[in-house]
């Protein structure tokens, strides 16, 4: 081999090795770009998933607000609804006590008629689970009758109170609701 013909081979040798350093250079600063793009798209996907999350949290603490808003509406109306019943039972021993007066008053009540409305009280919880026919025997027909009338008359003054509340909890529950939802009809406002 002569100079000329080695120099040629050294001089494309050196355009070779040149070649493949030039490509490996490129396909690695290209690989660099892409490896940047996905970076930056991950990276955005992570603060849109960063604010779901917050908001998602928002919710989460703004859910456990409300629940206990109702709790706190029941324990309410648990105390209101004690409240009616106590009145109530106040209310039905006075009506016992005035009818125990207007038997004393009256010449023609039995004496048995006060004895028995006197220990009413203490019966009561005894008088429920006992039937109509029960009570009738131990206590008499006039009397019999007379204590049905002062229970029906409890229960039926509970439930007229029980009513009257849940009535006016219904309307301040509409009221509140139609408040939160901004309503402007007529007839809600005169609720």
């Amino acid at each position: 081999m002569d100079t000329g013909q080695l120099v040629l081979i050294i001089v494309v040798a050196v355009v070779v090795i040149v070649a493949v350093i030039a490509v490996i250079v490129i396909g690695c600063r290209k690989r660099a770009e892409v490896n940047h793009r996905r970076a930056e798209e991950l990276r955005e996907k992570a603060q849109e998933e960063a604010i779901g999350a917050h908001q998602a949290k928002a919710q989460a603490a703004q859910a456990e607000a409300n629940a206990l808003q109702a709790e706190a509406e029941v324990s309410r109306l648990r105390r209101d609804a004690e409240r009616h019943a106590e009145k109530a039972d106040e209310h039905h021993g006075r009506v016992e006590e005035h009818l125990r007066h207007a038997d004393k008053l009256d010449p023609n009540a039995s004496t048995d008629r006060s004895a028995d409305a006197s220990s009413a009280d203490a019966r009561s919880a005894d008088d429920r689970r006992v039937s109509d026919g029960e009570r009738a025997d131990n206590r008499g027909p006039g009397n019999a009758d007379r204590m049905n009338d002062i229970h029906d008359s409890r229960d039926a003054d509970r439930a007229t109170a029980s009513d009257r509340s849940h009535v006016a909890e219904g309307e301040r529950l509409t009221r509140d609701r139609n408040r939160r939802e901004g309503s402007t009809r007529e007839d809600d406002r005169n609720i």
